[in-house]
């Protein structure tokens, strides 16, 4: 059979918009629900804002990164890497999980659903054995965990049809939840600071578009005629105000849309500055503060979004700030989709032979020569690692069955020799192969032999 063939064909990755959707398109399609700030905010739009484009890449590329393969655990404690004679989707797991995309792409695109919509769904394809064969990504804002009567499964739409399925087919990685089915959406948690950051971005660019000027009022004492209210419009033909309601030139001369703008009331013509320049309003300090308060909602370390504000990027500072953030960040991340693919993607039987799967987060390591000779080198001094294995890792040629032998130092002993010359593991031989020294004995016979 071959590697697409399946009485189970997947679901096509479907455009996100279609009007059919019950995640909220009519919200998306007006660009979001409005923050207190005036901006729109959604899962789509809130990547605009370049922290959270960088929070989402920090993550979501050392998830796409590490190998992934599949091992079974043998008795004796060690493990071995199954190949396509031994599960049909042992060679495509970690290379081409459908043929639509590669395995980075996949992970990359459900790790920032996750991280975006507090939701990643893939659905897995089955050949008639129940076997995973392929993995697709489903769109987390029409895809949803149901729990009626006792019963779980997915609901998602494809091209405008509701599908359910099986909860044993769809893979679920998500972070924090309230009710342990949904995951809860980061943006949506996070939308008022997100919000400040866009409107940030477009009050500067409205201040650089107006000749880095800031607005003010143009009063005249006297009263503006109606044949003056009528100039008042925008280029397309927009009234900027009522004659019969002066006072709504305020109003629609107000707002983000109309930041740094001049502004005109009744007749004096005396310019009056009613904003603050954004050098006394802090302007370039309130973004960094959002870039912080962003960083603090995914974990990432400042230094790692290219912003040094209040930390050091010398010598075991920045070292320690890695080592945590794949600790704090990465690895529970990890563990997620550790947890459910290795759930999920097998049967009971291949369960009970041991079957698995694994991130290699030792990748991490490639990029520094030293940290990996250190690692190497520790592995090897106490049996762990043969030379075949470590030049292996290195994607080296090994050295044949001799690089195959584990080695320890043989000043090495255990604690019970240590404190007991003659200690001896029961049924062992002795470690010493010189001759056992002759009782008097044995030397009496030996000189009556002579």
């Amino acid at each position: 059979m071959g590697f697409m063939s399946s009485i189970f064909r997947p679901s096509t990755y479907e455009d996100a918009g279609s009007f059919s959707s019950p995640g909220g398109w009519l919200v998306r399609a007006i660009g979001g629900s409005k923050t207190k700030s005036g901006t729109r905010v959604s899962e789509y739009n809130a990547l605009q804002l370049p922290v959270v484009y960088a929070c989402v890449n920090r993550i979501a590329n050392p998830i796409a990164r590490f190998p992934l393969a599949m091992y079974q655990s043998m008795e004796d404690g060690s493990r071995r890497r199954l190949t396509a004679e031994d599960h049909p989707f042992a060679a495509f797991l970690g290379l081409r999980p459908n043929q639509l995309m590669s395995s980075r792409t996949l992970r990359k695109t459900t790790q920032a659903h996750a991280l975006l919509w507090g939701n990643g769904y893939q659905e897995i394809e089955r050949n008639g054995r129940n076997q995973a064969v392929g993995l697709y990504p489903l769109l987390p804002d029409r895809t949803h965990p149901v729990r009626e009567n006792g019963d779980h499964w997915f609901r998602t739409r494809i091209d405008g049809k509701q599908i359910d399925l099986d909860s044993g087919n769809v893979i679920h990685i998500m972070d924090q939840s309230q009710d342990g089915y949904v995951g809860i959406s980061q943006i949506a948690m996070a939308r008022q600071a997100i919000g400040w950051g866009l409107a940030m971005e477009e009050f500067g660019s409205k201040f650089f578009a107006n000749d880095a000027k800031s607005g003010g009022f143009l009063m005249h004492p006297g009263k503006l005629s109606a044949s003056a209210h009528q100039n008042l419009r925008g280029p397309n033909g927009e009234k900027k105000a009522s004659p019969d309601n002066p006072a709504s030139s305020l109003e629609k001369q107000s707002g983000l849309d109309n930041a740094h703008k001049i502004k005109v009331l009744e007749e004096g013509m005396k310019f009056i500055q009613t904003s603050i320049p954004p050098e006394d309003a802090q302007f370039l300090g309130s973004r960094e503060f959002q870039i912080a308060e962003i960083a603090r909602i995914y974990d990432v370390p400042l230094i790692l979004l290219q912003s040094q504000e209040k930390q050091t990027s010398f010598g075991a500072g920045i070292e320690q700030l890695m080592i945590a953030f794949v600790r704090q960040t990465i690895d529970p991340w990890v563990n997620a989709w550790e947890e459910e693919l290795n759930f999920k993607l097998f049967t009971d039987e291949e369960r009970e032979k041991g079957y698995y799967v694994k991130f290699n987060m030792n990748a991490l390591l490639r990029g520094d020569m030293k940290a990996r000779a250190d690692f190497y080198n520790k592995l090897f001094g106490v049996g762990g690692m043969s030379p075949n294995a470590i030049l292996a890792k290195e994607d080296e040629d090994g050295i044949g069955p001799i690089g195959d032998f584990h080695f320890v130092p043989a000043n090495f002993v255990t604690l019970q020799r240590a404190t007991d010359p003659n200690y001896q593991p029961s049924g062992a031989k002795s470690a010493d192969h010189t001759a056992a020294k002759p009782d008097a004995t044995d030397l009496d016979e030996e000189d009556d032999s002579e």
